[in-house]
């Protein structure tokens, strides 16, 4: 197969390519798999209407990402037979629902959960409404934002908005960026998404507060699954960020988005709290699948 570096130029084609895919998982999204193609060393084959693509976590440590096809097993298949490594071919990400097309192959040597990874998968109607005792800290919290302005506004952004929302994104969280090298990777898709805007084809969201932006949120949707990539929001402001999850959850989901998936937590105890107070419907699990 003739792999090639992943750039923008492809947005168009992988957009509905991912539509195959029966997976609500994020990694299988435009958001997900632009955004850090560059971190990853992303290549990707298109061949006979499959979608074949790789990447390299570290230097020599090469994965492959499931095959997106009307027949995912059959890609995956022709990808083994025409493999020329010696070693076990490492599959990364693999939703926990195909799994069992690769313990059809009867070449698995290894299944390895990665719980850092897993997805969080909540009811859109949940986000959106924030109904119910279990609830009432969020709500006490959107109280607080409410109680500390005059006025405030959630409304779709628009790309006039993009500079005031760039600069918002640049004083508020790029110039306070540790320099761990994922964050500063996120900090650079964030810049990415804003700048090309149309290319990405999200759906964004504003949150102001006495005019001044803050908050913001991107996502995608992809059949009945809202996948929020991108949310920040001004964090002296008491309640911003429970205020932006239930906004964005009121204004995009709905005609036929039943679940929001506000991705992983990459094993930060932090963000593990912050998505688990919300009350996901489920974790979604992932997998490195090892076979010969």
């Amino acid at each position: 197969m003739n792999f090639q570096p992943l750039t923008l130029r492809e947005i168009g084609a992988f957009r509905p390519l991912f539509q195959k895919l029966t997976s609500r998982t994020c990694d299988y999204t435009v958001g997900s798999m632009f955004m850090w193609r560059d971190f990853f060393h992303i290549e990707y084959a298109l061949e006979k209407g499959a979608l074949f693509s790789r990447l390299r976590i570290e230097e020599g440590n090469g994965h492959y990402y499931l095959p997106v096809s009307d027949d995912v097993e059959g890609a995956l298949q022709r990808l083994i037979g025409e493999r020329t490594e010696e070693e076990p071919l490492r599959f990364w990400t693999i939703p926990e629902e195909y799994v069992p097309l690769f313990t059809r192959t009867g070449r698995v040597v290894s299944i390895t959960e990665q719980p850092d990874l897993f997805d969080y998968l909540y009811q859109a109607e949940d986000l959106a409404g924030l109904k119910g005792k279990r609830y009432s800290g969020q709500r006490n919290q959107i109280s607080q934002f409410k109680r500390g302005c005059d006025a405030w506004e959630f409304r779709p952004m628009e790309k006039e908005d993009i500079g005031r929302v760039t600069g918002f994104f640049k004083e508020h969280y790029l110039d306070t960026a540790s320099d761990g090298a994922w964050e500063r990777k996120e900090n650079e898709g964030v810049l990415e998404v804003l700048e090309h805007f149309d290319a990405y084809g999200m759906q964004g969201g504003v949150l102001t507060a006495d005019g001044a932006v803050a908050g913001f949120s991107l996502h995608e949707i992809i059949g009945d699954t809202m996948y929020t990539h991108i949310e920040k929001a001004d964090r002296r402001v008491k309640g911003a960020y429970q205020m932006l999850v239930n906004q964005a959850a009121a204004a995009f989901a709905g005609e036929g988005v039943l679940y929001i998936n506000r991705e992983e937590d990459m094993g930060d105890p932090g963000l593990s709290a912050s998505k688990k107070s919300y009350h996901p419907l489920e974790l979604l699990k992932k997998y490195v699948i090892e076979i010969t």
